[in-house]
């Protein structure tokens, strides 16, 4: 939202359209060998109205949604084909993403490459009515500029600046994922929890409202997603799709296993236990009650 305010502010000084671009995971999309063998259309998408009324309201002309075959996460492994499908549909003068968004490191630079653009790392808002946009030796972005341009879009303040009156358009794309890239594993949780930070839920955790209310203020002050088990599912206390067995393989950058879960572990994860005794490849532990060990990790959080 932010990216999308600093656009309304450029596309109106520029004369432009300004494109709202969502990827949306689609299970049926692989009985499609090519784009032009399905029909696509919003009920692909459930809660697409909502989304679209968000976008429409922060500014956007227009809507493209893309509907990929595979798990939506930010790596351009799992979202590349469908957003170059993206691309290629509207050969954008100019790309915004928000700087502090999750998938900006990977989609920005490699948007740049293809579509043969500079890359603005950070470019400044200095507030509702002026957006700065600088290439690295200080030259001012415009729009008589030829060539096209990839910008990070640093905080701005996203005010509402259009309506609910907009194009939508629906693009089926062959294949969501990059087919140059192999992925080691086809489950979703493998490529949805492959960054920043996951709280584990256990079972015996899952069981206790406090202790579910107490993750999730954990995982908002992390940026962090909850995951669980099977009872977690179903005790409907994690969002759907957040489901992970024992035996899946997951590497986030900070694990916080809340409770008696079961996870399997890669890469270089940071480890964190709560309630349970430090041990060997632990990084961190509160030994004790769940509930009163995560409960003061939270508030100690946030006094921080």
């Amino acid at each position: 939202m932010v990216a999308l305010a600093a656009g309304r502010q450029i596309a109106s000084s520029w004369g432009a359209t300004l494109y709202a671009a969502l990827i949306a995971h689609d299970p049926a999309a692989k009985a499609s060998p090519d784009s032009t063998a399905r029909v696509v259309t919003a009920a692909n998408v459930p809660g697409l109205d909502a989304i679209e009324t968000a976008l429409a309201r922060g500014g956007a002309d227009k809507i493209v949604v893309a509907i990929s075959d595979a798990p939506v996460a930010p790596l351009w492994a799992a979202v590349g084909g469908a957003w170059q499908g993206v691309v290629d549909h509207l050969r954008p003068r100019l790309v915004l993403f928000g700087a502090d968004a999750a998938s900006a490191p990977e989609l920005a630079p490699r948007t740049g490459a293809r579509i043969g653009a500079r890359l603005l790392m950070r470019a400044r808002t200095l507030g509702l009515d002026e957006v700065e946009l600088r290439d690295r030796d200080g030259g001012y972005v415009r729009a008589s500029d030829g060539g096209a341009a990839v910008a990070m879009i640093g905080r701005a303040d996203p005010a509402p600046a259009g309506d609910e009156d907009v194009d939508l358009v629906m693009l089926a794309t062959p294949s969501g994922r990059d087919p140059r890239v192999e992925l080691a594993g086809a489950a979703p949780a493998e490529v949805a929890h492959t960054c920043g930070a996951v709280i584990a839920l256990g079972d015996d955790a899952a069981k206790d409202p406090k202790v579910v209310a107490n993750a999730n203020r954990l995982a908002e002050l992390l940026g962090a997603i909850v995951v669980g088990g099977a009872e977690a599912a179903r005790a409907g206390v994690i969002a759907p799709g957040a489901l992970v067995e024992r035996q899946t393989p997951l590497a986030p950058e900070l694990c916080v296993v809340v409770g008696a879960a079961q996870v399997d572990l890669a890469g270089t994860t940071s480890l964190i236990k709560i309630g349970a005794q430090p041990g060997k490849l632990v990084d961190g532990a509160l030994p004790g009650a769940v509930d009163a060990g995560l409960a003061a990790l939270v508030k100690q959080l946030e006094d921080a």
